[in-house]
């Protein structure tokens, strides 16, 4: 690609901007630069320009700084000469992020330049003005510019300035127009510039590296690789020349067919403009194409928007007429994606307000069910009293005793299996929730449904639920045994006890003893249940058996509580 010439003088912002972030790059060279023949990491790529994107407005605000900075000093300055040289920066700084801004400060340095009779000036002004334009898409302007400019007047500098120009207008020509005889006589011109570009640059220049990149890219792209990694390794993302190598890379990957490397620069290229705060840019809509083609519709979505607003920003209708090419294509099989995603989330919802109704009824049934085995607990004890007061006078009545013993052990049995079938459906049904809470997240971020983000960052339902739970489950425990920590506790070495929190009412220890109290104690499905690993769960049940008076029979002992 023909770049613009990267003006040369004293710009006094730049400096301080490269000094300011000095540290920073040191940090950051090792990472940004891979070798040529390094596999690059395309999602690890991806993932770096979404989060530049949503950091652009960063650097944009740093890029206003400079140039408020910028205009300060020209309202300070009384020379024509620092005059000129403000003005330099400041077209600099905006020739590539707002053109009506560069043009204005171009149109304002010329009338300085008349004024003072720096002819010099005035034609390095004037080509200055035709490269913007040409970059913004305003080819019949740039075209009028340029002929009034006679190559008899240029210096060597100059000339340069002035074939590069020309080669700049012709390129966004031939990208820009629709294909036919005008497209060709632009690339032949071209060609004819940049050969002139390249007689009267120095080979040392920046400019003629990459004129002679795009003239020798098809002819040896090996060589132009090889040159081109090597440059990139001078320069830092943000830099403009740093854009326009990892750029000038991915068209030279592209001729060589090799696309995953094209997209690996162009990613770098994106990145870097968005560090430069660059609106005037084509990797990210080219990008946004490539990752379209790969499927990833959201990420399309993300990049042919960003393109289009850096392109509405720098006022390029170029750069905003190709983008619009491709984003109804984008935004159409996105909102199909959506529609089907959202389709997909309404039938989870139903789904999981089923399972929720199905599990509050239960709960419902569970609870009842124990209110009327403590009743009748109540009743039986009372009934022993009576039966113990009779004992000696009645030995008829012993026999019913015992059959009406038989009978509550039978009732306390069942109700220990609807407590355990209780909590294991409780327990599955929180599984079930905080799966649905990890498909409705990761929905939420391909779908950047952000409401959804929001409502579930505010609290984690499945968190919630498993809290409730085992506050009942604790409640269901306790009003069957009543004294369960305290028949644990003497069961253990005195200083080996359970010693309970403020506010708790059984902890961890406790509800594994639970579990196997009430037929529950298979070690999968303590883990399962309390939400740990298995490893976990045997931990537990060791250390309480090297608490307890006797570890042999302790679980037993546990068990005839």
């Amino acid at each position: 690609m023909c770049v613009m010439v990267i003006a040369k003088g004293n710009n006094i912002i730049n400096r301080i901007k490269v000094i300011s972030t000095a540290a920073v790059i040191a940090m950051a060279a090792a990472g940004c630069h891979k070798s040529a023949d390094s596999t690059p990491d395309l999602e690890q790529l991806y993932a770096e320009v979404d989060e530049e994107i949503g950091r652009s407005h960063i650097y944009e605000t740093e890029k206003d700084r400079r140039i408020s900075q910028l205009r300060h000093n020209l309202s300070r300055v009384d020379d024509d000469r620092s005059r000129l040289m403000i003005y330099d920066d400041l077209i600099t700084e905006y020739q590539s992020y707002v053109c009506d801004s560069a043009l204005k400060y171009v149109e304002e340095a010329q009338v300085l330049a008349e004024q003072s009779g720096n002819r010099h000036a005035q034609l390095r002004l004037l080509l200055k003005k035709a490269d913007i334009a040409s970059h913004a898409g305003l080819f019949t302007e740039a075209h009028e510019m340029l002929t009034k400019v006679s190559e008899g007047d240029l210096d060597t500098t100059l000339k340069t300035e002035y074939y590069s120009a020309y080669c700049a207008l012709s390129y966004y020509e031939t990208e820009y127009l629709p294909a036919g005889e005008y497209t060709l006589k632009s690339r032949e011109a071209r060609r004819n510039y940049t050969d002139s570009l390249l007689r009267v640059a120095s080979p040392e220049s920046f400019v003629y590296l990459t004129n002679w990149a795009d003239e020798t890219m098809h002819k040896e792209p090996g060589l132009v690789k090889q040159r081109l990694e090597s440059e990139l390794k001078k320069y830092m993302p943000g830099t403009r020349e740093y854009s326009i190598i990892a750029s000038t890379l991915a068209r030279v990957y592209e001729q060589t067919s090799d696309l995953k490397m094209q997209k690996a620069y162009l990613a770098k290229t994106a990145i870097s403009d968005i560090k430069g705060a660059v609106k005037e840019n084509m990797a990210m809509r080219e990008l946004a194409t490539k990752v379209f083609e790969e499927g990833d519709i959201e990420r399309a979505n993300l990049y042919m928007k960003s393109s289009l607003d850096d392109a509405t920003y720098y006022a390029a209708c170029m750069s905003g007429a190709q983008s619009g090419r491709m984003l109804p294509v984008i935004d159409t099989a996105y909102a199909s994606r959506q529609k089907s995603q959202q389709k997909h989330l309404r039938s989870l919802i139903t789904i999981t307000s089923f399972l929720l109704a199905m599990a509050i009824t239960g709960l419902v049934v569970i609870l009842r069910q124990m209110r009327h085995v403590k009743r009748a607990n109540k009743m039986v004890q009372q009934s022993n009293e009576e039966l113990s007061a009779m004992s000696e006078r009645l030995q008829q009545a012993n026999d019913a005793l015992a059959e009406t013993n038989k009978e509550l052990r039978k009732s306390n049995r069942t109700a220990e299996e609807y407590a355990g079938l209780f909590m294991d459906f409780c327990s599955v049904t929180i599984s079930n929730l905080q799966k649905y809470h990890l498909t409705l997240r990761t929905l939420a971020l391909q779908g950047n449904v952000k409401g959804i983000l929001k409502k579930l960052d505010k609290g984690d339902a499945s968190s919630e639920t498993l809290k409730v739970f085992y506050q009942k489950f604790d409640d269901a425990i306790l009003n069957l045994y009543p004294n369960f920590a305290d028949k644990v506790n003497e069961l253990l070495q005195p200083d080996g006890r359970v010693v309970l929190k403020s506010g708790e009412r059984l902890n961890t220890e406790l509800r594994i003893l639970a579990l196997m109290k009430i037929g529950l104690g298979d070690g999968e499905q303590m883990a399962d249940f309390l939400r740990c690993s298995l490893s976990t769960v045997y931990t537990y049940r060791s250390k309480l058996k090297r608490r307890a008076l006797n570890p042999e029979k302790f679980e037993e002992e546990v068990l005839s509580i």
